[in-house]
């Protein structure tokens, strides 16, 4: 598997300039505005290694809280999910970027959900221990 990867860096590899071509502008479209400027570029190892430094991120933090940062996720996916929902208009891809914010909107709050009920048997069951050592 060989792939064709110039030595130099994306900024100094020259560039082939476009032939000008005679074109005529509608007054509509002057009016839209241009697509976004994409501000990340990289190949996937790029994107694999940002994903472990974000995995191995949360592992410092879960490891430093004592296992107790595993409850700050949940609160994190739904703040980013709602960052990612305010600022999808700016995005490259809106629809990718909305479907993503939800997903982790929805993942986020299952999770929340179920810490939450978690909670609620946990103290229900001491009640229920409470109540019927009374009665019993």
């Amino acid at each position: 598997m060989s792939e064709s990867v110039p030595e130099k860096p994306i900024e100094e590899v020259p560039s082939e300039e476009p032939k000008e071509a005679v074109t005529t502008v509608d007054e509509a479209e002057v009016g839209l505005a241009e697509a976004p400027k994409v501000t990340f570029r990289g190949n996937t190892y790029d994107l694999i290694s940002l994903g472990s430094l974000i995995t191995g991120a949360l592992l410092l933090f879960t490891c430093v809280t004592c296992n107790m940062g595993y409850y700050c996720l949940p609160v994190i996916s739904l703040a980013l999910g709602a960052v990612g929902l305010l600022s999808a208009r700016q995005a490259v891809d809106e629809k990718r970027t909305k479907l993503w914010s939800w997903l982790g909107i929805a993942a986020g709050g299952i999770v929340l959900l179920l810490i939450a009920l978690c909670f609620i048997l946990y103290i229900g069951f001491f009640a229920v221990a409470i109540i019927s050592e009374k009665w019993g």
